[in-house]
């Protein structure tokens, strides 16, 4: 049974504490090879996509049934524009556009397709793109020089994340260790579409819980607390206050959507490392959110005990 059902892990000032914490040691463990390797990663992620995009659209000749294929093609023709823009801009000077398709890779419909290749040919910067205006297939330098140049432009962009995907997979490692000690067992992940699919000391990581009649979102973790009650956690790394709003609000709508079709059975939970500003933790508590820290694991593994129900 569980010891006392403590309900919360510490308080408004404790939180306070931890974010002061948090920061202190996200700057701590930033160093120049941890950098230099985050940013080399980007480079072999930009190249990669741009790679792709040149060979899917016949080194720019098809740019439309590239984008036909797959939505992903549209972060290198972002960079390819003078000057490159962002998602949101983007879709400004394209109103069709559905910009999810750039991260699940779906292709988009021909219309929209054409109207994304049009913009293209009119905003492309001339310089990275000599062939086209000559007529005839690029040659060998040309490829590498504009593969040089555009690289280095959406690795920019994507260093953060990258950085953020490290870290959030060491933390939620980290959470799974403090499970495995206590011998919780780790089940198979699927979507979780009714009570009491995770019996206590139960967990699955990367599941899917349904969040309405036809829709699920992924959970990092989520924990069974017994009597059909599911913890789910979140695991958010971020790099600076900006950033922190955004890792907080996708924690936030999660957890509304979850509270209004589960109710009581599902408790949603963050597991918060780095940059974040307080006022959005007091967010995450003002929501019904549990709080945890990457550097206070022990507090995460004590709530554990405290609220699981084996009996």
């Amino acid at each position: 049974m569980a010891r006392g059902r403590r309900l919360t892990l510490a308080s408004a000032a404790d939180h306070a504490e931890f974010c002061a914490e948090a920061r202190g040691h996200y700057l701590a463990d930033r160093n120049a090879a941890s950098d230099a390797e985050d940013w080399k990663t980007a480079l072999w992620f930009a190249r990669r996509a741009i790679v792709a995009f040149l060979r899917t659209s016949n080194f720019l000749g098809d740019v439309s049934g590239a984008l036909v294929q797959s939505g992903i093609h549209t972060l290198a023709l972002r960079h390819f524009l003078a000057p490159p823009i962002s998602q949101d801009q983007f879709r400004l000077i394209c109103p069709g556009w559905p910009k999810g398709t750039e991260k699940t890779g779906k292709g988009l419909k021909p219309a929209i397709a054409d109207a994304v290749a049009a913009i293209f040919n009119e905003r492309r910067s001339r310089r990275m793109t000599p062939w086209i205006d000559r007529g005839r297939p690029p040659e060998l330098r040309e490829l590498f020089a504009t593969i040089s140049a555009v690289a280095p432009l959406i690795a920019s962009q994507q260093v953060s994340t990258t950085s953020r995907q490290r870290l959030a997979a060491l933390q939620e490692g980290a959470v799974i260790a403090v499970l495995e000690e206590r011998r919780w067992t780790k089940l198979q992940s699927g979507i979780v579409s009714t009570g009491g699919q995770i019996p206590a000391m139960s967990f699955m990581h990367k599941t899917r819980f349904a969040s309405g009649p036809n829709e699920a979102q992924e959970v990092d973790i989520a924990c069974g607390l017994g009597g059909t009650v599911v913890l789910a956690m979140e695991c958010k790394v971020t790099n600076d206050e900006t950033n922190s709003v955004k890792r907080v609000n996708d924690v936030l709508k999660k957890a509304a959507a979850w509270k209004h079709h589960w109710g009581t059975f599902v408790r949603p939970a963050a597991v918060l490392q780095g940059v974040i500003k307080f006022q959005d933790v007091q967010r995450l508590l003002d929501a019904g959110v549990e709080v945890f820290w990457a550097h206070r694991l022990d507090l995460f593994a004590e709530w554990i005990d405290d609220n699981t129900n084996a009996g």
